[in-house]
């Protein structure tokens, strides 16, 4: 899964090494890491906060980050060790945009997970507003969840 997910989060994420504001307003870096502390963001203590960010300092940020989403989604979802990797990566793709909260207000969409019904839980991920406003995004991860290959992805 490792592999795939960091592809599939660099393609949709893109790379800054410098602060810029996202799509919500707040102050993101790297691979879509949240600095904005209105929003609970931080960098770690281990970056010092100068710009632009080095290329080292970017892969282990999204190491770091992919470490701490992934360890959200299995202490939340039982369930989490039970999908295939191709799900996992669309749920830790979710929680890098929404954090795993986010991700854990989809209630029929991890209802649907839960019970393997896949083409119910792709529908429900296009009923939001997160796929009102990333539409390619959303539908791509909306056809890895319903067919779980990772050529949904359009890497």
């Amino acid at each position: 899964m490792h592999d795939l997910l960091v592809r599939v989060l660099k393609r949709e994420e893109g790379r800054r090494p410098d602060p810029y504001l996202d799509s919500e307003g707040f102050w993101t870096i790297g691979y879509g890491h949240l600095i904005d502390r209105r929003k609970g963001g931080l960098l770690p203590a281990w970056i010092p906060p100068s710009f632009p960010l080095t290329d080292i300092e970017i892969e282990e940020l999204l190491r770091e980050d992919i470490r701490n989403f992934e360890d959200g989604l299995r202490a939340a979802l039982v369930w989490w060790p039970t999908l295939d990797a191709v799900r996992q990566v669309v749920l830790v793709a979710m929680a890098f945009q929404m954090g795993v909260a986010g991700v854990l207000g989809f209630h029929k969409m991890l209802a649907a997970v839960a019970e393997q019904r896949w083409q119910n839980a792709g529908f429900e991920m296009l009923e939001s507003k997160w796929a009102r406003q990333t539409r390619g995004r959303s539908h791509r991860m909306s056809r890895a969840m319903i067919s779980g290959a990772a050529e949904a992805f359009d890497l």
